[in-house]
């Protein structure tokens, strides 16, 4: 069937789809036209054709400054403890909620882990300030417990303190929202495989073991690969938000460098330099994610 028979056959649908599409072009494609900034420096007055082309000495520097190499380094490691300690963690959970039998009690528990997902970023970053601010609930809780001599600090002043915040922000904002891909995968399988296992006389456990992780696993390995090239994409809100004067020089990441070069200092070239090198390395990631993935488990995206 030719693109035109299909197009003709299935009109309403690409009309539905029109709007999407047009989006996406005029968003995440017209814009990448800019990507020859960095091979330029470019001056906002001379524009494209008249600013001067220096091919990659932007991405020289990126890969030779303490500053960028800084920044690279504190991106991989925020979002590889946020991605392999925090991915099973929405499968564990979905899973937990697939074993409630209580109706009531079941769906008042799933909505009260969807809420946070629905907060903003810079809602949830005030909501940890003022949790753990000086004379927040945190530190009446230390006194409370350990006394009157106990010292009143506030944990977010703390680089040292940084990664474990963006870790536990992330996932009591998401884990519950996540976890509904996985409630619907496990409410994709076979209802009478259960039943077989039953009737073998296999527990609630070695159905969960042995049918439903199984049975989840293929949409799981997805997730993992798609999730993947954000190891160098780093949450820019999230980060932005929980960074202060005590802990901003040590815990700079790729997006907030960007955003310092490109909008406050107005060094566009080096900033789209270093757009322009995370957008390729985090699909060189999730292309090699994608090959050791379907070599081993033979599940993959393409």
């Amino acid at each position: 069937m030719g693109l035109i028979h299909k197009v003709k056959r299935y009109k309403f649908l690409y009309v539905l789809l029109s709007g999407a599409l047009i989006w996406t072009l005029v968003f995440c494609y017209v814009p990448m036209l800019g990507i020859v900034m960095s091979f330029q420096d470019f001056n906002i007055f001379k524009g494209f054709f008249g600013s001067d082309f220096v091919g990659f000495k932007h991405f020289v520097t990126i890969f030779t400054d303490p500053v960028f190499l800084k920044a690279i380094g504190n991106t991989l490691l925020y979002n590889s403890v946020i991605l392999f300690l925090g991915f099973p963690l929405p499968i564990i959970l979905a899973l937990l909620f697939n074993e409630l039998r209580g109706v009531f009690f079941k769906r008042a528990v799933q909505t009260i882990s969807y809420l946070p997902y629905f907060l903003s970023w810079i809602s949830v970053v005030a909501l940890f300030y003022a949790f753990f601010e000086m004379d927040g609930p945190f530190n009446d809780l230390k006194v409370m417990i350990f006394g009157e001599q106990i010292e009143r600090t506030n944990i977010l002043m703390d680089p040292d303190n940084f990664l474990g915040i963006l870790f536990w922000s992330h996932i009591w904002k998401n884990v519950g929202w996540s976890s509904v891909i996985f409630l619907a995968a496990i409410a994709s399988i076979d209802s009478q495989l259960y039943e077989a296992a039953v009737m073998d006389g296999a527990g609630r456990w070695k159905q969960v073991l042995y049918i439903t992780i199984p049975g989840i696993w293929p949409t799981a390995m997805i997730i993992f690969i798609l999730s993947s090239g954000s190891l160098v994409s780093s949450n820019f809100e999230q980060v932005f938000g929980f960074q202060n004067l005590y802990t901003m020089e040590q815990t700079q990441v790729v997006n907030t460098v960007v955003y310092k070069l490109g909008v406050q200092q107005g060094n566009y070239s080096l900033a789209t330099a270093f757009g322009l090198a995370q957008g390729v390395v985090s699909f060189l990631i999730v292309y090699v994610v994608n090959i050791i993935t379907k070599k081993f488990s033979n599940i993959g995206i393409w």
